[in-house]
């Protein structure tokens, strides 16, 4: 991955899609505070890019040797990724809500399949993992046999390697926050005394203070 892991590093800095602010951190849903933000919404928005992530995702895919029907977006943000991914590598897409609906059939899963098929789920970022477990515990519900996750950006935490090991599943990234960081470093968006903040954030974010 590395040199795959570099190039979109590079990528999601250029379009700001990856933003590090160790003295003045964002605030997540959660309520906790962090140093680094990142919104892959952005890809969408430049054809280009959108088109070289989509083919790093197809190539990683297809090197990983996982046997699937079906690929499975996860709401919102990793949907259109995996509607790229789905028409290049010509294969069903499913997407998995994040909570069933309130009305109508109260669907999770939208989309034809059957119990018993094997998807891939696509994610534009996985951080703690909260989300992704939704959507697997959402799939296996409903009879679809998770088989490996894929994202554009790892943050390399805990507690996802926790939740991925407790389902006995793979996760493959395009890149991850290490090479975020050191390619942020490398490029002097960030200084190292920043670089030690960010890494103390990562080690245990839910006490990390500014």
């Amino acid at each position: 991955m590395e040199k795959t892991g570099l190039e979109i590093a590079k990528l999601l800095i250029s379009l700001n899609c990856v933003q590090l602010s160790p003295g003045n951190p964002f605030t997540y849903a959660s309520g906790l505070k962090g140093p680094i933000y990142c919104d892959n919404r952005k890809i969408l928005s430049h054809v280009e890019e959108r088109g070289i992530v989509a083919e790093q995702l197809v190539s990683l895919i297809n090197e990983s040797k996982v046997v699937f029907d079906q690929v499975a977006g996860l709401a919102t943000a990793g949907i259109p990724h995996a509607a790229i991914v789905s028409e290049r590598l010509h294969v069903p897409m499913i997407y998995v809500r994040s909570a069933p609906k309130g009305h109508g059939k109260q669907n999770q899963i939208e989309g034809d399949f059957v119990s018993g098929e094997k998807i891939i789920l696509i994610e534009d970022l996985v951080n703690q993992g909260k989300s992704l477990g939704v959507a697997i515990d959402g799939a296996v519900g409903a009879g679809l046999v998770p088989q490996a996750c894929f994202c554009i950006v790892d943050y390399q935490m805990k507690s996802s390697r926790e939740l991925l090991s407790k389902y006995s599943l793979p996760l493959f990234s395009l890149t991850d926050f290490t090479t975020l960081v050191n390619v942020a470093c490398d490029l002097q968006k960030i200084t190292g005394n920043d670089k030690d903040i960010l890494y103390k954030w990562h080690n245990n974010p839910s006490i990390w203070k500014q």
